[in-house]
């Protein structure tokens, strides 16, 4: 058998490592199978596959796991370098709420500015996805700044909590000083418990009624679990915060927040389920009967919810004023 130094010496180069997709599709595994598997995003995995990503040794040796195998051949993969170059063509958004709140530009306006939905500009501030560069330019109009400026601001803004949540490993260390498992845990909140253990790497952040469901569970403060998990404070629960344009993430957050889902949500409402979904995505605003029914549920001042409307009548701007 001929050695790889001697094949590099004849000018024969050494076989490739197989790529992660072609083992990935050998074992009749999707994308999303083994993203799920693994604990993150199929975009995530779709990365790792074109070496424009490495995983860092916790995920590789799940990655590992779930592929067959060995975490050296794993490794050998992301050693040969990439298959295409990196291009820096995105930037995070995490920074783009504050910045947006701070020159009070409702996310509605971004949106229909970038010809993208309010949920996609949601999307962005979440960390969800990144911010393409080809949108830097309208995005920077719609913000009165310079794009230089803007991807500057973007780039220099702090890592997101969900970063600083896997660092941590917070999340866990509480639950194990409960003495709870995770299969217990994720039974008692009914989620699966890869998504459970997901939440406690940092993959992704919790839904607030299972935060405050983990508080109970652990007995420590919400406060405790919201910092653990990456949540920080939860927002739009203060009509005070809301501006016009606010509504899909006000309507998805106090949802959330009372822990009910779409379903529930549209029977409480004597509406649909798509209507629901079309509030929380930005599509439609719920209209006078629904409003007041949401205002009641959630226990808000009557008409407090116009705040948040994209479009907010004299009329509306007036009530509110009176409820303040």
């Amino acid at each position: 058998m001929v050695d790889s130094k001697s094949r590099a010496l004849s000018g024969h180069e050494a076989p490739t490592v197989p790529s992660l997709r072609t083992v990935r599709l050998s074992l009749g595994l999707t994308s999303r199978e083994v993203a799920e598997s693994v604990g993150v995003t199929t975009a995530c995995l779709l990365r790792w596959e074109r070496r424009q990503r490495t995983p860092d040794p916790v995920l590789a040796s799940a990655l590992a796991d779930t592929l067959h195998l060995t975490p050296e051949r794993v490794e050998a993969f992301f050693a040969e370098g990439p298959e295409h170059p990196v291009v820096d063509d995105t930037v995070p958004g995490h920074g783009l709420r504050a910045l947006r709140r701070d020159l009070d530009v409702p996310p509605r306006r971004i949106a229909d500015a970038l010809c993208v939905t309010v949920q996609t500009v949601y999307n962005w501030e979440r960390g969800g996805s990144r911010l393409p560069v080809r949108l830097l330019a309208p995005l920077a109009e719609c913000l009165g700044m310079e794009p230089d400026e803007l991807a500057g601001t973007l780039r220099e803004s702090p890592r997101s909590v969900r970063t600083a949540a896997r660092l941590t490993g917070e999340l866990a260390r509480l639950r194990d000083l409960a003495g709870h498992s995770q299969v217990r845990v994720a039974d008692l909140l009914g989620v699966s418990r890869m998504t459970l253990r997901g939440w406690e790497r940092g993959d992704a952040v919790p839904p607030w009624h299972a935060i405050r469901l983990m508080a109970s569970l652990y007995r420590v403060p919400l406060a405790v679990v919201a910092t653990a998990a990456g949540a920080g404070q939860p927002a739009f629960l203060s009509p005070e915060s809301w501006l016009p344009g606010d509504l899909p993430e006000v309507l998805r957050v106090l949802r959330q927040w009372n822990g009910l889902t779409q379903a529930q949500l549209a029977q409480r409402c004597a509406t649909s389920t798509d209507s629901v979904r079309g509030w929380e995505r930005g599509r439609q605003q719920p209209g006078t009967y629904s409003r007041r029914r949401l205002e009641s549920l959630y226990r808000l001042a009557t008409d407090s919810l116009l705040r948040a409307y994209a479009e907010a009548t004299s009329a509306g701007a007036s009530a509110v004023q009176g409820a303040s």
